[in-house]
């Protein structure tokens, strides 16, 4: 102990070999590639891992565990979905009932619900730190090779949602742990669990990302909005491109003018009260009949609804800073670069992302290289030490 009281571990050299077959990373091919991303990316040196996994299958998650001496942490870190494609998939999956989870590993679970994909990783993933031994060779007992750090769980994407699950499950066992979560799966909890876990569970949102908005409600209003919008056009395809053409991309006015866009809605769409009969129109509600039977016949869980969880900090653009630069990201990108963006740190509640925001940047702002940016950018700010390595 030092002066102040503060437990340090012994130097990496005095450690004995956490994984039982002396492997720190699992699952890399023959060159190591994913490992040396893995610490070129995140500025790391070996004796910072105590184990990684890189394997990946329908319920196998790779994670790595971090030694954090800095912040005096244990960090698990979960990796979440590649694709778009793979978020649209999962979060059809239904809900799976978290009561006996609940029973088992000691939260309330009763009357509880959470994506059942992220339920199956959860499980996985406990499994595999459960035979590995790891955390509890690191911070449980009189042999822990880290006591006194904290344990804290981060993840990214459905590597959130299943950081979240994980969390509940170890909670018993790490009571002071902590859970951080990026661009968290909107379709993750019920309402009364999501606003529980607030107490341990931190979640940050940046601005449009579609993600935290995802859930087959929204993307079924989603869908209904713009069905809706075809059938209250009054110009045709062409004549649309061009307005948007010689108004958006020439920028003869500000898009900003609230007064113009109101004049251009009524020039092109009919008021939804007074749309004409036409082939479409009698399509469309033939078509709302068929959604409406199916809805009825879903069953009780595809009615559950599900939200983002935790205390939930959504990053929102406020501002943009002007110069040529940003504008030629903004071009080459078609705007969905942030270059010269300025966000502001707002609390939002978890009901606030009922519905996908429909913007440029909806998909990229989903990058955790982006979250990352922006929320360091923030915690500098409020002076907040973003530096890597031992202090």
């Amino acid at each position: 102990d030092d002066a102040n009281g503060d437990t340090h571990a012994p130097s990496d050299q005095q450690q004995p070999p956490l994984h039982p077959n002396n492997e720190t990373i699992v699952g890399d091919n023959f060159l190591h590639i994913h490992e040396a991303t893995m610490l070129a990316h995140a500025n790391l040196t070996k004796s910072d891992i105590a184990y990684a996994s890189f394997e990946a299958g329908f319920y196998e998650t790779p994670y790595c565990i971090i030694i954090d001496r800095k912040w005096k942490s244990i960090v698990v870190s979960i990796r979440g979905s590649l694709t778009l494609e793979d978020c649209v998939v999962d979060v059809l999956l239904d809900p799976s009932p978290l009561d006996g989870l609940g029973e088992k590993y000691g939260f309330n679970g009763a009357g509880q619900y959470c994506h059942g994909g992220v339920v199956e990783c959860a499980n996985w993933l406990h499994d595999d730190l459960m035979r590995h031994k790891i955390l509890q060779g690191l911070l449980l007992g009189d042999t822990a090779q880290y006591p006194g750090y904290s344990l804290r769980i981060v993840g990214h994407s459905l590597g959130a949602g299943i950081g979240v699950i994980l969390s509940l499950m170890l909670r018993n066992t790490y009571p002071a742990l902590r859970c951080l979560c990026y661009s968290p799966p909107g379709g993750l909890l019920t309402w009364e669990l999501a606003r529980e876990c607030s107490e341990f569970v931190n979640s940050f949102v940046l601005d449009s990302d579609i993600v935290p908005r995802l859930s087959v409600n929204n993307m079924e209003r989603l869908r209904d909005e713009v069905l809706h919008l075809i059938a209250r056009v009054k110009l045709s395809k062409y004549e649309i491109a061009q307005r948007i053409f010689w108004h958006g991309v020439c920028g003869d006015v500000e898009l900003g003018d609230l007064d113009f866009l109101i004049q251009q809605n009524e020039d092109m769409l009919y008021a939804p009260d007074n749309v004409p009969d036409s082939d479409f129109k009698r399509q469309l509600q033939r078509f709302e009949m068929i959604q409406q039977e199916r809805r009825s016949s879903r069953g009780l869980a595809r009615s559950i609804s599900l939200y983002p969880p935790g205390r939930i900090t959504h990053l929102v653009k406020t501002g943009q800073t002007k110069n040529c630069l940003h504008g030629l990201a903004g071009c080459i990108t078609c705007g969905a670069s942030n270059a010269g963006a300025e966000y502001t740190p707002i609390q939002k509640e978890n009901d606030d992302f009922n519905e996908i925001e429909i913007s440029p940047t909806l998909w990229t702002d989903h990058f955790p290289n982006r979250v990352c940016i922006e929320i360091e950018r923030i915690a500098q700010r409020f002076g907040i030490d973003t530096t890597l390595g031992s202090p």
